[in-house]
């Protein structure tokens, strides 16, 4: 765990940006993600928990990495998020081609995608992105034909990405310490980075469970927000105390919140908050589900 201490020692969630001001930059990272989905549906192992065709945060590299690939020479699929380029890596994360998606479509990043791996002997032709705006997905003027732009919202990007990168490693020290813990996934859809804890027997035919994570803001917050949901549904009568400005949410679910405009202070004092929160909400879901 020292490495990871070290790490989380160098990221930073500056506070310079109010994370309300990132939706712009959250947009064009979430339609250039989708490609990751699209040949992962496709091409990779399938699970039956549907996890092949999330990604993870690689922080090494400081992208966005997907599912390895098999084929003639096997690849995975990555965005660096700064920069907005896209990447195929080899087995070993060594770059193989990248793209820039700088002025370039939806259209022209999957296009760039299906000629590359094709000279990898992958069957490209599988590979169809999905139509947007999808259902409970976010519209955007990329969804309909309009082009990344790389030079806006560079800041905001790199302030995302500490995000991730933050909670990535978050989601390590509870995955070392829960034994239930689920490996750590960052779900296409919705954009959130998350793992799933199963913390007692079965209930009604499903396991009782509290999803952990981070959204980087959808509709129900307009920001970046840390986020413990117990399943299923716990009474809401009994609510028990969070930690770092943490509240309850109950509408159309239950889960505690804490968004990231409620996190004060600068670099390692902002990770503990969220830290806190984390432990308080883990261990109050807990107590909700009375396990």
């Amino acid at each position: 765990m020292e490495q990871e201490k070290f790490m989380m020692q160098q990221q930073k969630i500056t506070g310079k940006i109010d994370p309300r001001t990132l939706i712009e930059s959250r947009l064009q990272l979430h339609y250039a993600v989708q490609v990751i989905d699209a040949i992962a549906s496709t091409l990779a192992e399938p699970k039956p928990d549907y996890s092949h065709t999330s990604f993870g945060w690689n922080s090494e590299l400081k992208v966005f990495v997907g599912e390895l690939i098999p084929a003639a020479k096997s690849f995975r699929v990555a965005l660096e998020p700064v920069s907005l380029t896209s990447l195929i890596l080899d087995e070993q994360n060594q770059k193989i081609a990248e793209f820039s998606l700088h002025q370039k479509t939806l259209a022209e990043q999957i296009n760039w995608y299906k000629k590359e791996i094709a000279t990898l002997g992958a069957d490209a032709d599988k590979v169809v992105l999905p139509s947007y705006p999808r259902a409970d997905f976010p519209d955007d003027k990329i969804a309909h034909g309009a082009d990344f732009d790389a030079n806006k919202g560079k800041s905001g990007r790199q302030e995302l990405a500490n995000y991730y990168a933050i909670t990535n490693l978050l989601l390590q020290e509870i995955v070392a310490k829960e034994e239930g813990a689920s490996s750590i996934h960052i779900w296409p859809h919705h954009f959130d980075i998350a793992i799933l804890v199963t913390v007692g027997n079965i209930s009604n035919g499903e396991p009782i469970t509290v999803g952990i994570g981070m959204s980087p803001g959808d509709t129900n917050y307009n920001e970046p927000y840390w986020y413990v949901s117990p399943y299923p549904s716990p009474e809401i009568t009994n609510l028990t105390e969070l930690a770092s400005g943490g509240f309850w949410h109950t509408q159309d679910w239950v889960g505690a919140v804490l968004k990231a405009s409620n996190v004060s202070g600068e670099g390692e004092e902002k990770i503990k908050q969220i830290q806190a929160f984390l432990d308080s909400a883990l261990q109050g879901s807990k107590s909700l589900l009375k396990v």
